[in-house]
């Protein structure tokens, strides 16, 4: 047959199909294996789509590498819809091409497998114990480091650590405030249209001055610190990861940890405490402008505040914020070391950081709650 001839593709039965001509890169396309791909029709009507199919090579007069790489096409194709290909062999002057072909584009794609449910959750509970010890190492890591500069405060980055603070104090004390602020103003509403009705709406300084200084103005503050603060701890180690600039430190001799994380966790630790303070006064102001609406005098809010809340209150909120920021800072540096490579690995330390800080704080705050229950604080 000369090698001009055209492509043909002959059915020879529902599972058998014959090639001629010249299997080229203009040879393929509208469709020219339809016929094997769908499965064609047999003589009763009916159709074998799962059957073994058997493709006859012997009659192709000239073939490139386009031509048996939709050869090999083909038979991916029906292997991922679960049947068994099988070609002929060649003309002898084609053997070289399709044996290069056959070496150059692999073996055939399997059929991926689809994971049973208790595979998956036992992946899923591997990586979720690997990722907990990790973050635990991390976290001992840091305090040897911190307890190392408690005996050798000379030896802490003192201009890291305060532009830190100053981006995570003066930076963020605009969008913190206003959201205590409204808080307090939304709790004080909300509890006063209650006790309006039976004519103890004075009680609302009470409700809103305990619940903002124990409870939500520490857990305002960390959260606002974690969406500003933390991720962006994690965003700037994550770049360095990628950017091999960590390896670099490790060739050097120097620890990321000591020199990256621990001024970053050092000044969270020491800056959350100062926020929530601006947080909390920002939340009790809002709860006095609604004690205002509803007609009782600015001072009256204040002497039924200072009746029922006293330093332990105070204190204990601000000790919440010294672990809150302690965790904070520390998920969003141990989140962006253990970055990997990539272009979306810098997204996706970012995004594990918030969510993991996320967690942690309300289990923490949860925690703290039972224990002051049980201690009776």
């Amino acid at each position: 047959m000369p090698e001009s001839a055209p492509f043909g593709l002959a059915v020879i039965s529902d599972r058998r199909f014959a090639l001629s001509g010249a299997l080229t890169a203009q040879s393929g396309g509208g469709g020219v294996w339809d016929p094997i791909v769908k499965g064609s029709k047999s003589k009763g009507g009916k159709t074998s789509p799962h059957g073994p199919v058997t493709i006859d090579l012997g009659g192709l007069s000239a073939m490139d590498l386009n031509g048996a790489a939709q050869l090999l096409w083909l038979r991916d194709s029906l292997v991922r819809s679960g049947r068994k290909v099988s070609f002929t062999e060649p003309p002898q002057a084609l053997i070289p091409i399709w044996d290069l072909a056959l070496k150059t584009l692999g073996p055939p794609i399997p059929k991926p497998r689809e994971p049973h449910l208790i595979e998956e959750l036992g992946l899923f509970s591997q990586h979720f114990a690997a990722d907990i010890a990790n973050l635990i190492a991390f976290t001992g890591e840091s305090l040897y480091h911190l307890v190392r500069l408690a005996f050798r405060p000379w030896r802490i980055r003192r201009a890291l650590t305060l532009a830190i603070i100053e981006r995570s104090v003066v930076n963020a004390l605009g969008v913190t405030c206003l959201v205590a602020f409204l808080v307090g103003l939304i709790l004080a509403f909300q509890s006063a249209m209650f006790m309006k009705l039976f004519g103890v709406d004075i009680f609302v300084a009470d409700l809103v001055g305990l619940s903002i200084v124990r409870e939500l103005g520490t857990l305002l503050t960390a959260i606002v610190l974690t969406g500003r603060s933390g991720s962006a701890f994690s965003a700037e180690l994550g770049s360095m990861k990628t950017n091999q600039e960590i390896d670099a430190f490790l060739t050097m001799g120097l620890s990321p940890v000591a020199d990256l994380a621990i001024p970053r966790i050092l000044a969270l630790t020491l800056a959350t405490p100062l926020l929530t303070i601006l947080a909390d006064f920002s939340g009790l102001i809002g709860g006095n402008v609604v004690m205002v609406t509803l007609g009782h005098p600015v001072a009256a809010f204040w002497v039924e505040l200072s009746s029922h809340l006293d330093t332990s209150d105070v204190a204990t909120g601000l000790g919440k914020a010294v672990v809150f920021g302690f965790v904070v800072a520390l998920i969003g540096c141990q989140r962006g070391l253990s970055a990997g490579d990539g272009p979306g690995a810098v997204g996706e330390a970012t995004t594990k950081g918030v969510v993991t800080n996320i967690v942690s704080l309300a289990f923490l705050d949860s925690l703290f709650a039972v224990l002051f229950y049980v201690l009776d604080w």
